[in-house]
């Protein structure tokens, strides 16, 4: 028997066959619902309302006529780092026409497009990644796909990207395209099974990929030539590879660290004579994810706080109504709780905070609880304590580098201040610290640019030798000493001593 289902706000139908799961019957209706563990109805995180009534989407079952209520958060554009100048030492394109440039980042996808004459980007945009809506992290798709699921995961990425190409009229004129991001991602979006990634010996099953515009499936010219960026290992892919090439560290003589802050949290430490890479499987946390009022950084997204005299002051994305809080507004929002005495340095509510069972509250709906304070201390923890480990493992001290490096889209508007207060990054001379942007993106668009930068690439990959933090003990001891506002040892952040 087929049942019709709707789903609102979107007005959208599906006919699907009885015993269908709503999460199911979304996706064939072109709708958005996020399955954080994958559909294994763990995480409780995919309520919709039937019959007002909340239920888990994923294991609860379609009969003919249901009316689903999709709760929206993440609406209107995404607010990403995408306008940064290409610049590059001579114009050398990889071919005529336009150029595709693509950052698939777990969360969020970027684009631009070049005119492949002048250099000059004639478009850009950026979204959701639509996997999110089975799985939040990388794990839990590499789990998905193992189970089966490796084309519906490629279809999704590739509609995201068409998706954000559709505002472009010339599509059919771009004759090449260069795809940056993690190493699942770029698996999934060649359609290769990535499972395999995450058992010994950790080595992706393809480390670079050449292939025609109609194998990738884009809207693109057929003919056109898409190359995706190499990977380094199982959690070092193409994205550092791009980063490193575009922050230019790979050129200077002095020690440079490279943090790609996001789902991943990448980390690259090295100049032009050696790269150590690693990855510290940091989590959602900052990109809006596994929060009761986390969004990704789009309209109605409270993206700073301060607390002043007792007051919460705070800015809205847009001007608009705060409907949530995106990864900026998080990390202001603990660094402010903290730095005023609302939580202790375990991140759990003080007396004076005024949090109610556990909850405080921002603004309206918007809240933080003392559970997702917790889950921000972790997650904090895994980067600062893997480029500690990096450090440590060269024999010297943060003091020591020469640069600093903050990539990623998301970096590009972290407060400093507020990142340094609760132990993100190191407390060191603030002229060290370079705002990189979206350099994945960036590292693509030059790659379409110069042949120079793209011979970077391939003398860059030789050069990156990959970390296992797992079975570093240092990492270990760095890990637990993290698990602290700012850290165990307060010696390290001297600013935020002062501060307090």
């Amino acid at each position: 028997m087929a049942c019709r289902v709707r789903f609102l706000p979107d007005d959208k139908v599906a006919e699907v066959p009885e015993g269908t799961m709503i999460s199911d019957a979304a996706v064939k209706a072109g709708v958005e619902i996020r399955l954080p563990c994958g559909g294994r109805g763990r995480c409780g995180r995919c309520i919709v309302l039937v019959d007002n009534e909340r239920v888990l989407s994923c294991q609860t079952a379609v009969y003919d006529g249901m009316v689903v209520k999709v709760p929206r958060k993440d609406v209107g554009k995404v607010i990403a780092a995408t306008d940064r100048k290409s610049k590059v030492d001579e114009l050398s394109p990889i071919s005529d026409g336009y150029g595709l440039a693509v950052d698939i980042g777990t969360t969020t996808i970027a684009i631009s497009v070049l005119d492949m004459s002048n250099g000059d980007e004639v478009y850009s945009a950026s979204g959701a990644n639509a996997q999110r809506s089975r799985g939040e992290d990388v794990l839990a798709r590499i789990q998905y796909a193992e189970e089966g699921g490796t084309n519906e995961l490629r279809l999704l990425v590739i509609d995201s990207i068409n998706r954000l190409l559709s505002g472009f009229k010339d599509r059919t004129k771009i004759k090449s395209a260069y795809i940056a991001g993690n190493t699942a991602m770029t698996h999934l979006f060649l359609g290769i099974d990535p499972s395999p990634i995450r058992l010994p010996p950790f080595e992706p099953v393809v480390k670079d990929a050449k292939i025609t515009g109609k194998e990738s499936m884009l809207d693109i010219d057929p003919s056109a030539t898409v190359i995706c960026m190499p990977s380094v290992s199982s959690y070092v892919g193409g994205d550092i590879t791009s980063d490193i090439v575009d922050s230019g560290m790979d050129r200077i003589d002095g020690l440079s660290l490279l943090i790609d802050v996001g789902t991943n949290g990448e980390i690259a430490l090295g100049n032009q004579d050696m790269l150590m890479c690693c990855s510290s499987s940091a989590g959602p946390a900052f990109e809006g994810s596994q929060m009761t009022s986390g969004m990704i950084a789009c309209t109605g997204a409270v993206d700073s706080v301060r607390i002043s005299d007792g007051k919460v002051e705070y800015t809205v994305i847009g001007n608009a109504e705060p409907i949530g809080i995106c990864g900026s507004g998080v990390i202001d929002l603990v660094a402010q709780l903290f730095l005023n005495g609302y939580v202790d340095k375990r991140g759990r509510f003080t007396e004076i905070s005024g949090a109610k069972d556990g909850v405080f509250t921002v603004v309206g709906d918007v809240v933080i609880t003392e559970s997702e304070i917790e889950n921000v201390i972790m997650t904090k923890a895994a980067i600062y304590s893997a480029t500690r480990s990096m450090v440590r493992n060269l024999g010297v001290e943060f003091n020591d580098l020469e640069n600093i490096y903050i990539a990623g889209g998301f970096g590009n508007f972290i407060n400093m201040d507020s990142a340094i207060a609760i132990g993100l990054f190191p407390d060191v001379d603030r002229d060290k610290y370079h705002y990189l942007g979206n350099s994945s993106l960036s590292g693509a668009k030059k790659a379409l640019l110069s042949h120079t930068f793209r011979e970077r690439i391939y003398e860059v990959f030789p050069k990156m030798t990959y970390v296992d933090l797992s079975s570093d003990p240092i990492f270990f001891d760095e890990y637990m000493s993290a698990q602290f506002l700012p850290h165990t040892d307060a010696s390290l952040f001297p600013s935020v001593l002062k501060a307090k």
